[in-house]
């Protein structure tokens, strides 16, 4: 089931699809197969998201199984009133934590594994986007020790994959965030 992340702007975002049988059956007026199941496993087919969305979904990593929900009031209330468990096991948090940071240090964004920032851990994406091109997706949490901010890149239509294209804008912003940046020479590939 899809629905919106909280944030105080409600009226302004979407809730996403997570479409299942019943939603094919009526939308569509066909049966839900085995290949529904499968491109909704990898983030494909039906399945919509906003950036914020996804965002919250790296937050619940960042968070130990925690789900945010996001604001943009200032405040003080404690960060407990922002946030739900979802449950989770330790064992499922440590494989996610296990998981996301592989995808730096040997997946598909090895790119990213620099010495110049805290670890931190992300995943790529590629959405298709028929008839035009891919859109590209890269979310990342950091420090892992003990997350700080989590990151969403998202390149429309861009026709590359998460990890050349949006996984390089997601560095940026960690450079940044945390104030460090490539050594020139590195920077400009020498």
């Amino acid at each position: 089931m899809a629905k919106k992340t909280g944030l105080e702007l409600g009226a302004e975002e979407s809730s996403g699809l997570v479409p299942d049988e019943p939603w094919k059956q009526e939308t569509l007026g066909e049966d839900w197969v085995i290949g529904d199941a499968i491109n909704m496993s990898i983030g494909q087919g039906y399945l919509q998201a906003t950036p914020l969305q996804v965002a919250g979904m790296f937050a619940v990593a960042a968070n130990d199984g925690y789900r945010v929900i996001p604001h943009i009031l200032k405040d003080n209330e404690e960060s407990r009133n922002w946030r739900e468990s979802l449950n989770l096991s330790d064992s499922t948090v440590e494989n996610l934590h296990d998981g996301l940071r592989r995808v730096i240090t040997n997946g598909t964004a090895t790119a990213l594994n620099v010495p110049h920032l805290p670890t931190f851990a992300g995943k790529t994406g590629t959405a298709e986007a028929p008839p035009g091109k891919s859109h590209a997706w890269f979310g990342a949490y950091a420090p892992m020790e003990n997350p700080e901010v989590v990151v969403v890149a998202f390149a429309e239509h861009s026709g590359g994959g998460g990890g050349k294209v949006a996984a390089p804008m997601t560095l940026k912003v960690l450079e940044a965030y945390f104030g460090k940046s490539q050594p020139e020479n590195q920077a400009n590939g020498d």
